[in-house]
């Protein structure tokens, strides 16, 4: 069912570091992981989208892989080069089981990543929930919108889901808002959605691929 294995990890900057701390270290990570990374491996680095223009301390290092030995690797690599002196992370990591809903990839670098945490209400799961995505893509196909999505459950608990739209850019976001709730579909597509799954507010990031 799932299309690959993804990780991920929540970091801070750490004190006196700035983001240019990170610009700096990416070239120099991804020549010494890029030797050891497998195949269709992808790894982003993700930065919220500030209202306040204000740099932030936060961001997140997202990896797509296909099994446990990758991101033992990316951890490896991560502490071979003191990434600890300049952020952060936590020690547990994120993983979960992805399948992109639909078939036109948005394949750019940097894009709007929308995120949102979700969990399924009592006695419902994926195997309910499918219809109503396999509705929701149709309804993304007919219509040509320029958007990627992503379903990510996560490996520890099958209650809980991630949901993340990628946008080309903020405006690009807010067309597409605009366009779909227009659609009579997208009515009763997310009334289906609120009687299986209740989501937190969603976070935005704009998401950089370095591999």
């Amino acid at each position: 069912m799932y299309s690959y294995q993804e990780s991920s990890l929540n970091c801070n900057l750490a004190d006196n570091e700035t983001l240019n701390s990170i610009e700096r270290f990416i070239p120099q990570f991804v020549d010494s992981f890029s030797d050891s990374a497998k195949d269709k491996e992808e790894l982003f680095f993700l930065f919220p989208v500030s209202q306040d223009g204000k740099d932030t301390q936060a961001f997140k290092i997202l990896f797509k892989h296909q099994d446990q030995t990758s991101i033992d690797n990316l951890i490896l690599n991560l502490t071979k080069l003191s990434f600890d002196k300049i952020a952060n992370c936590e020690d547990s990591r994120n993983q979960r089981s992805s399948l992109r809903l639909n078939t036109n990839p948005i394949n750019g670098s940097p894009v709007i990543a929308e995120i949102l945490e979700c969990k399924y209400l009592d006695g419902f799961n994926y195997a309910t929930m499918k219809l109503i995505l396999e509705q929701f893509t149709d309804a993304l196909i007919k219509n040509n919108f320029p958007i990627d999505i992503f379903y990510s459950e996560n490996n520890d608990s099958s209650d809980s889901f991630q949901w993340t739209n990628i946008f080309l850019s903020i405006d690009s976001r807010r067309a597409f808002v605009e366009s779909w709730q227009q659609l009579e579909i997208s009515k009763e597509i997310q009334s289906l959605l609120l009687e299986q799954s209740i989501c937190e507010s969603s976070n935005t990031f704009r998401q950089y691929k370095v591999l």
